[in-house]
């Protein structure tokens, strides 16, 4: 599987493509840069992994319905 470089992650974003995270962790710093940039292009990020629930919170305040969280069971 492949990681991607946040750079990589935001210019994709403001294409416009949808992305989903999971099974990779990133700072919440580049999560809250993907966020803003997920709003003002109108793409979507699918966010799954093990984020603290404050910054969830604020990738909801920042994007909206542009950001979708799935909540697992944990293993």
């Amino acid at each position: 599987m492949a990681v991607y470089l946040p750079q990589t992650l935001e210019q994709l974003v403001r294409l416009g493509a949808n992305i989903t995270i999971d099974d990779v962790v990133y700072l919440p710093q580049t999560l809250s840069n993907l966020a803003l940039i997920a709003k003002a292009s109108g793409a979507h990020i699918t966010i799954s992994g093990g984020y603290l629930p404050q910054t969830l919170e604020e990738l909801a305040r920042i994007a909206g319905n542009n950001v979708t969280i799935v909540v697992k069971k944990p293993d």
